[in-house]
């Protein structure tokens, strides 16, 4: 008789405050999940966060790129074992795209005085 008494209090449910514990749980997740839903199905909402994410795939591609660019350019000083100087390091080259700069500015004075030229053409022909 003992043994069926015992057989009943293990199978019977948790002692209240687990209950009431478990079902705050649920209940807690339960309000998220349509917090969440809600917030999905906003179309205001979508949009800012994707914004945000954008930016800060950008911020962290660009910051990958620095990083990147910052070693091959620069590599590590390290001290030297025996203490001695470094040798001078060699001039940088020559700018490249001054060229191109030069060129654009040749263009544009090339454009501008073909339109002063239709300009005039166009304030002659209408006298």
């Amino acid at each position: 008789m003992t043994d069926a008494g015992q057989g009943d209090k293990h199978d019977a449910e948790p002692p209240n405050a687990e209950s009431r514990l478990g079902e705050l749980a649920r209940d807690w997740i339960t309000l998220w999940q349509s917090e969440l839903t809600a917030l999905a199905q906003d179309r205001e909402w979508r949009e800012g966060w994707t914004g945000l994410m954008t930016l800060w795939a950008g911020a962290a591609t660009a910051a990958i790129g620095t990083a990147e660019a910052l070693s091959r350019h620069d590599p590590p000083r390290r001290a030297r074992p025996d203490g001695a100087p470094r040798p001078a390091s060699s001039p940088a080259a020559p700018d490249a795209g001054g060229d191109a700069v030069e060129r654009l500015h040749r263009r544009i004075a090339e454009l501008e005085a073909r339109l002063a030229a239709l300009e005039r053409d166009g304030q002659s022909g209408g006298s």
